[in-house]
């Protein structure tokens, strides 16, 4: 019996060398892959990090790119504004030259025909911008195009047609600047 049990103590003893060395090489293991998770951690941290720094870095030059955009569209705008307002300025000489004249020559022919071709010249560069008038006496009233001031009756014109313009509507590069206010028949 004493064979048993002198067996059996040293298996239990083996047992107990056996589990601390598995212990021993588990809390290895364990502190392995926690330096490994710890090394990771530490890695996306630096990586959180950069990305973070890309963003910050890519908003500013967002915005950056946004201010010169609109400070370019402002100039450009301010330029688009110049060269109107220089070509208008000749229509402006040419109304103070004619003004000049009629103070000199009491012509009312001359100055009627100096104002025509005046109107002419600023309709020109009007034009030359994109600006055109709607034609609207004797055709069809268009809410897209009119605003009905009245409606007045008239035998000889068919009904919902424009009979007379109190103040002329303008399409600026195909669309509506303004509406023609006008007279339309019942």
């Amino acid at each position: 019996m004493t064979d048993k049990k002198n067996r059996k103590e040293k298996n239990q003893g083996e047992t107990k060398k056996t589990d601390k060395k598995r212990a021993k090489s588990t809390g290895k293991n364990l502190q392995a892959k926690e330096k490994k998770l710890q090394s990771q951690i530490k890695n996306l941290k630096k990586e959180a990090e950069s990305l973070k720094e890309q963003l910050l870095r890519r908003t500013a030059e967002l915005d950056n790119m946004r201010k010169r955009n609109e400070r370019e569209i402002a100039r450009i705008i301010q330029s688009a504004n110049k060269d109107l307002i220089k070509d208008i300025l000749s229509v402006v000489d040419d109304l103070e030259r004619s003004l000049e004249a009629s103070k000199k020559n009491s012509g009312e022919e001359d100055l009627l025909k100096g104002v025509e071709l005046i109107h002419q010249k600023l309709m020109s560069v009007f034009s030359k911008y994109g600006l055109t008038p709607i034609e609207s006496v004797g055709k069809p009233f268009d809410v897209e195009k009119h605003e009905a001031l009245m409606q007045v009756e008239k035998k000889d014109v068919p009904s919902g047609t424009v009979v007379e313009e109190y103040e002329k509507g303008y399409m600026l590069n195909g669309e509506i600047l303004r509406h023609a206010k006008v007279v339309v028949s019942k």
